[in-house]
């Protein structure tokens, strides 16, 4: 999303929508979208709440706004790290290993948004319900492409791709699970080796 530039009932907007919409992801991720008031939303945007709902309408509409541009950011940031990482084995332990640098980062600490709504709204967000069947199409698809470095580029295998790719994509979610959980380093660090372990086995 841009920012915002158009105006409203003939007055330019006063305020980015892009930056707002990054600091309300920061409070959404912080509290939730139960315990989100609007009152919090306007105190942590500065935006007065007549503003709010003509630029983004109400605190549902918002939230769907958030999750959505949260998914677009999710998986440009995993196909990134994908590119970073490189071919065969050794871009599936060098992906895995970027993960666990972000995960020590302010950013990845707070583990993932799409997992943490899904959790407290069961996958119904009001506006968005069916936002976490598109979170686990884009774990898939990123997943899909990771898994199927480990097999040589003139036998594919479509099936064993697919099995790795479910089993990469339910491993990726409970190390979001685990971060957010608060896990020391140590314990993170744990975990990740377990996930290089079975990959490991792929060789």
């Amino acid at each position: 999303m841009s920012a915002a530039t158009g105006t409203t009932a003939g007055r330019p907007r006063a305020f980015d929508a892009d930056a707002v919409l990054t600091q309300l992801t920061d409070l959404f991720w912080q509290q939730g979208y139960r315990h989100t008031s609007l009152s919090d939303i306007v105190e942590a945007s500065g935006v007065h709440k007549p503003s709010l709902y003509r630029t983004f309408g109400d605190k549902e509409q918002l939230f769907a706004t958030v999750l959505r541009r949260y998914l677009t950011e999710r998986e440009q940031h995993l196909t990134g790290m994908r590119a970073t990482a490189g071919p065969g084995i050794a871009g599936i332990h060098n992906f895995f290993d970027l993960f666990e640098e972000f995960a020590h980062t302010e950013a990845g600490s707070r583990g993932c948004l799409a997992v943490s709504a899904s959790n407290e709204l069961r996958g119904t967000a009001p506006g968005f319900e069916d936002f976490s069947l598109e979170y686990r199409d884009l774990m898939i698809r990123q997943m899909t492409a990771l898994a199927a470095l480990a097999l040589p580029e003139n036998a594919p295998d479509a099936a064993l791709t697919g099995q790795r790719a479910e089993l990469l994509s339910t491993l990726f979610l409970g190390l979001q699970v685990t971060i957010r959980s608060q896990a020391d380093a140590a314990q993170l660090h744990s975990v990740f080796a377990a996930v290089h372990a079975l990959v490991d086995t792929w060789k």
